[in-house]
């Protein structure tokens, strides 16, 4: 018996680990903590595109163009996000979803609060944005999901559906999620 209890756990103590997904964050400020990467020359009007440090080695790109900014995350030669009409900014924190797998951690998803100007320039409007991560090898980066970040639950809700979606949304073909309360305010495409 003796024998067993040891064969078992020997075994246990070699099984792999079953892969989880965590919350990780990070802060930046993008004149402080991010590079100029392209500007807009006299007469080319008021754009600027910032790559910064993100989490595990993974950069993220804000472009900021008109009172405006989009955001790319992770490893990809296009843009990941469509910005807002209205002028908008992202808050300096950056929620990554990242799957740790056999000691290995892989950010698939980043969830970002965004702040949106009303008619009257007041910021009364904020949007959580749940994207997908591109990865080095591949599979785009885009947002997969809009989520209205007064509803009650919205920070549970943008995770789960980064949990649910991310790894295997297909960037260009799959619908992203948008609650309704945000559909008039979200980007098309």
């Amino acid at each position: 018996m003796k024998a067993l209890l040891a064969t078992l756990a020997l075994c246990l103590a070699c099984a792999p680990a079953m892969a989880q997904t965590v919350s990780e964050y990070t802060e930046y400020d993008l004149e402080a903590d991010c590079s100029v990467i392209g500007r807009s020359l006299e007469g080319e009007g008021d754009w600027v595109d910032f790559v910064c440090p993100g989490y595990a080695g993974y950069p993220f790109v804000v472009r900021y163009t008109d009172g405006r900014e989009s955001v790319t995350y992770g490893f990809a030669t296009d843009s990941g996000m469509s910005t807002f009409s209205p002028f908008n900014y992202a808050n300096g924190t950056v929620e990554w979803r990242v799957r740790i797998d056999r000691d290995v951690e892989t950010p698939v998803a980043a969830i970002q609060r965004w702040f949106l100007a009303d008619i009257d320039g007041n910021w009364s409007r904020q949007i959580l944005v749940v994207s997908r991560v591109g990865q080095p090898d591949g599979g785009g980066a885009c947002a997969l999901g809009f989520i209205d970040a007064h509803a009650e639950g919205a920070n549970q809700a943008a995770r789960q559906l980064a949990d649910q979606m991310a790894e295997n949304f297909a960037c260009g073909s799959d619908t992203p999620h948008i609650d309704e309360t945000v559909s008039d305010i979200v980007p098309a495409g």
